[in-house]
């Protein structure tokens, strides 16, 4: 069993027994993998049990899986676990072609995801069925928080606001507003490319009604972005990218996550978060299990996953990288039980993006952005 060295926490329940609390994260963005696995020789029957696990790259967001990993592979060494370490935005695609290619040989069998992948992964039929007789820590996460079918379970939640250079913007920004409308931000806006949820879903959401846009009709919003291009100077498409982008002052602000912007901030980035006054945008993180795993990975990904939700790797993961989680019994750190994204009034006030309909309507979407706002960008 996956034991934590973090102590110090203050308790949660309060936090995840709330049924306002709603949920929202994103990715590193370099790729890479590694191989966690026991010597062949050291024990264990039968032939060795490999899989893939995915994880988010960069802001400590690799620590906690690869220690539960290791632990596990001390117990079972014939398993071994490959970590493949990018983004969603890069992983999911290829994890669609693999399915495509050959259902019954996916890319990564297991592994965390976001909301936007677990929402196109529902669409195309992407997860297995989380087996709750081998996943028990399930039980101390609230209803609320598990997928149709058992077809994963949310464990975390980050908060996408706004992400500024504290030294060079003359007056911190406290509404979505600011991003679009903000004349100090003028040419200064970065924004990730395709991550509608970060930009067309606040304006759905601020100015939608005004503008007569909304999920089914998102070409008003879509038009309006295309008619204040010049705030965009940007699009990123890694977080690395984004982070030297706004230190250097290149860009001034961004719509990000608030977990990793902090993990920058304590690492000594000149940045801040601004949480606008509409509320942040609520994006759940899931731990999920591919179609097309055989039953031995599949046995295999369930047990880990079991022992990522236990109480100690969900504090340890909440330590590591600011992100707030729904376990009743898992704890918030000290350092961070002041910090806005863990309260209950923040996450019931967040703005929820209509996931099913980004993902049902990706390509639209992005058909609308490069024909409307990207010839803008040119």
């Amino acid at each position: 069993m996956f034991k934590s060295n973090k102590k110090r926490f203050l308790s949660l329940a309060s936090l995840t027994l709330a049924g306002t609390l709603v949920l929202s994260a994103c990715g590193g963005t370099s790729s890479s993998s590694n191989t966690a696995g026991g010597s062949e020789s050291t024990g264990g029957s039968g032939d060795k049990v490999k899989l893939t696990m995915f994880i988010w790259a960069g802001s400590n967001q690799d620590v906690v899986p690869k220690e539960v990993v290791a632990d596990y592979v001390k117990e079972h060494p014939n398993v071994e676990v490959t970590f493949e370490e990018s983004s969603n935005a890069v992983m999911y695609p290829k994890m669609v072609a693999g399915k495509q290619a050959d259902p019954n040989n996916p890319v990564v069998n297991f592994g965390y995801f976001n909301a936007d992948a677990t929402a196109k992964g529902l669409n195309d039929d992407m997860w297995e069925s989380l087996d709750t007789s081998i996943v028990t820590n399930i039980k101390d996460i609230p209803e609320q928080f598990h997928k149709p079918d058992n077809k994963g379970v949310v464990w975390g939640v980050s908060s996408f606001a706004l992400v500024y250079n504290k030294d060079l913007v003359k007056t911190p920004p406290t509404s979505w507003n600011d991003l679009w409308d903000n004349e100090e931000f003028k040419g200064k806006t970065a924004l990730w490319d395709y991550m509608f949820y970060s930009y067309i879903s606040p304006l759905l959401a601020v100015k939608g009604q005004e503008l007569g846009a909304s999920y089914e009709n998102p070409e008003p919003a879509f038009q309006f972005w295309a008619d204040h291009s010049d705030q965009i100077g940007t699009l990123v498409t890694s977080n690395d990218q984004l982070k030297a982008l706004l230190e250097s002052g290149d860009a001034l602000i961004a719509p990000f996550s608030a977990q990793v912007a902090q993990t920058w901030i304590d690492g000594g980035s000149p940045l801040a978060v601004a949480y606008p006054s509409e509320g942040a945008i609520s994006f759940p993180y899931t731990l999920q299990v591919v179609k097309g795993s055989t039953p031995e990975q599949t046995r295999v990904a369930n047990e880990i996953i079991n022992e990522l939700l236990s109480a100690e790797a969900l504090s340890q993961y909440a330590e590591a990288t600011g992100t707030p989680v729904t376990s009743t019994t898992a704890a918030v750190p000290d350092k961070y039980k002041d910090d806005p994204s863990f309260s209950v009034e923040t996450q019931s006030n967040g703005i929820n993006p209509d996931w099913d309909v980004l993902a049902q309507k990706s390509s639209s979407w992005k058909e609308l952005w490069d024909r409307l706002v990207k010839t803008k960008l040119q």
